[in-house]
C-alpha cells in the first residue's frame, strides 16, 4: 500500500490520505516551546534629564537661586524674603502642568504649616501667627519643589554651589566672636554673629558636596569634582573653626549615613531590604529611648568640646520653658508668638542671656520648641507628619534608590541628630526648613519630562505566554503581570 500528499493552501493544515482507508485526522502541528520573560532589576545608572530653558538647567539654577537669599538673609534682610516670596511662584509657573500630580502624594506634609496657621485662632499674638505661618507655607512649598525636581542631580550641585559661595564668603569677609564658657577664647562665626549658625551652614554644604563628589566621579566630571573637593576642604575648615558640638555630632551621622548607603544604590533590592530593615529598626530604638540618647548625645559633646555642664545656658532655657509648657499645655500659645518683644517671658530670657538685639533666639531644643508654640497637639501632628514621611522615604530608597536619595536621607539624619539642642525644621525662610521638608518630600515620584512620556505612550510589551486556545489560528497571548517592557524609539528621538 503506497501513500501521496494531497496539494492543498498553503496555509492549510496538510491532510494526509490513504488509498483504500478513509480520511486521517489533520497532523498537529507542534507547539513552539516559549520561555516567559522577567526583569530581574536594573542596575545601570541613569543619567537624569532636566528642564533646560535657554541652555540652563531650571532645576538646578532654582535651587541655586533659592538657597542664596536664604543663606544670605542676615545681610539682606526684606530683600531676602521677598526674593524667595517671588522666586516660588515663578518656579510654580514654570511646572504649572503638573503642579497637581507633584503636591498630591506630598500634601499631607502641608499638615505643618496648616497647624501653624490653625493656631491664630488661640495665638496670643494673632497677627505675627498669621504671618509667620504663611512664610512657612512658602519655605515648605519651596522644598517640595526641590524634591519633586525633574533632575535632582543638578539640584542637588546648585543647593552645594550655595552653600559653597557663603562659605567662601565668610572665610574672606567674616570674623569671629568670643567663647566665655569651656575653653574660652574665640571661635569662627563668619559673617553671622553666631557660631552654630556658621557650624550648622557649613555641616550642611559638606553634606552636599559629599554627594556631588560621588556623582562627578560616576559620571566623570572632573570640573565638578575639583568644585566639590574645595567646597568640602572649606567646609571642614568652617566646622572645626566654629567649634559646633550640635553641627559636628549631626555630621558625623551624616557622613556615616553617606558612605553606609551609597553601596546599597548598587546593590540587589534584598540586600537594601535587609539593611534598611536594621536601619529602621535602630530608628524606632532610638525613638523609644529618646530622652535617653539624648541626654548621652549631650553629656558626649560636652566632654569632648570642652562645653559647660549647662552647655551654654541651655538648661536654664529648658527650665523655664517647662514653666511655660505646664501654663497651655494643649495648645501651646500659637505659632511663633512667644519671642517678641513686649512680652515679658521673653524679655526676661534675652535679658539673662545677654541678647541685646532683643531677637533670633530659641529654646535650642525642636520638641520643647514646639511644646511651647503649639502644644502637645501639634507636637503630634508633627511628629506624626514627619513619621509618616521618613518610612516613605525608606520604602523609597529600597525600590528606587538614586545617589541624590542618598544626599536627602543624609540631610535628614543630620537635621534629626540636632533636635535635642537646636530648634530644626519650624522656622520660616531658613535653609534646614526647607531642607528637611525637601527629604520627606524626596519618598514620591518626581516630575517627568514630556519625552519620558512619549516614550512611555509608545511602549511595547513582551509578554510571556500562559497558553492558547485549541485553534491555533485564534490563539491570543495572554499577558503577565510584571512583564518586560520594550519601548521603541520614534523618528523625532533621532535613534
Amino acid at each position: 500500500m503506497t501513500s501521496t500528499w494531497d496539494a492543498g493552501p498553503a496555509d492549510s493544515p496538510r491532510i494526509r490520505r490513504i488509498r483504500g482507508g478513509g480520511e486521517a485526522e489533520p497532523a498537529q502541528r507542534p507547539r513552539p516551546r516559549l520561555a516567559a520573560v522577567q526583569v530581574i532589576e536594573e542596575h545601570t545608572p541613569h543619567r537624569e534629564e532636566g528642564f533646560v530653558f535657554a541652555g540652563i538647567d531650571i532645576d538646578g539654577a532654582f535651587a541655586l537661586a533659592l538657597f542664596l537669599p536664604m543663606l544670605f538673609i542676615g545681610q539682606l534682610g526684606t530683600l531676602g524674603g521677598a526674593l524667595i516670596v517671588a522666586l516660588g511662584p515663578l518656579y510654580l509657573f514654570l511646572r504649572r502642568e503638573r503642579l497637581f500630580r507633584l503636591f498630591l502624594p506630598r500634601s499631607f506634609l502641608f499638615l505643618v504649616p496648616a497647624f501653624a496657621i490653625f493656631s491664630v485662632v488661640w495665638s496670643q499674638a494673632p497677627g505675627e501667627s498669621l504671618r509667620y505661618a504663611v512664610e512657612l507655607v512658602v519655605t515648605v512649598a519651596t522644598g517640595l519643589l526641590l524634591s519633586s525636581a525633574r533632575n535632582q542631580e543638578a539640584v542637588v550641585r546648585g543647593i552645594s554651589l550655595a552653600f559653597l559661595t557663603y562659605v567662601a564668603a565668610s572665610i574672606f569677609f567674616g570674623g569671629y566672636v568670643a567663647v566665655g564658657v569651656g575653653m574660652g577664647g574665640e571661635a569662627f562665626a563668619g559673617l553671622s554673629e553666631s557660631k552654630n549658625l556658621l557650624g550648622d551652614i557649613a555641616s550642611s554644604g559638606l553634606v552636599a558636596s559629599a554627594v556631588v563628589a560621588i556623582l562627578a566621579l560616576q559620571n566623570r566630571s572632573w570640573l565638578w569634582l575639583a568644585i566639590a573637593f574645595v567646597s568640602i576642604v572649606l567646609d571642614l575648615y568652617c566646622v572645626v573653626g566654629a567649634r559646633s558640638a550640635g553641627a559636628m555630632v549631626g555630621l558625623g551621622m551624616a557622613v556615616v549615613a553617606i558612605a553606609g548607603l551609597t553601596p546599597l544604590v548598587y546593590a540587589g533590592k534584598v540586600v537594601r531590604a535587609w539593611v534598611t530593615a536594621m536601619i529602621g529598626l535602630c530608628l524606632v530604638t532610638v525613638g523609644a529611648f529618646y530622652s535617653t540618647i539624648a541626654q548621652a548625645m549631650i553629656d558626649f559633646g560636652a566632654s569632648v568640646f570642652d562645653k559647660d555642664p549647662t552647655l551654654t545656658g541651655r538648661t536654664y532655657l529648658w527650665y523655664r520653658a517647662a514653666d511655660l509648657i505646664r501654663e497651655k499645655p494643649l495648645l501651646g500659645r500659637g505659632f511663633y508668638a512667644f519671642w517678641l518683644q513686649g512680652n515679658t517671658d521673653a524679655e526676661g530670657l534675652w535679658q539673662y542671656f545677654g541678647i541685646d538685639a532683643r531677637g533670633g533666639f530659641t529654646f535650642h531644643n525642636t520638641f520643647v520648641e514646639i511644646l511651647v508654640m503649639l502644644g502637645w497637639a501639634g507636637l503630634t501632628v508633627i511628629a506624626g507628619t514627619v513619621a509618616i514621611g521618613v518610612i516613605f522615604l525608606i520604602r523609597r530608597f529600597v525600590t528606587r534608590p538614586t545617589l541624590p536619595m542618598v544626599f536627602w536621607i543624609g540631610i535628614l539624619l543630620y537635621e534629626l541628630a540636632r533636635t535635642p539642642i537646636e530648634t530644626i525644621g519650624l522656622a520660616p525662610f531658613y535653609f534646614s526648613t526647607a531642607l528637611v521638608f525637601g527629604a520627606l518630600g524626596a519618598a514620591f515620584k518626581r516630575s517627568r519630562s514630556a519625552r519620558r512620556e512619549r516614550e512611555e505612550a509608545m511602549a511595547v510589551q513582551a509578554w510571556p505566554v500562559h497558553g492558547f486556545a485549541d485553534d491555533w489560528a485564534a490563539a491570543r497571548p495572554v499577558p503577565a503581570p510584571g512583564s518586560l517592557r520594550l519601548v521603541k524609539s520614534g523618528p523625532e528621538d533621532g535613534r
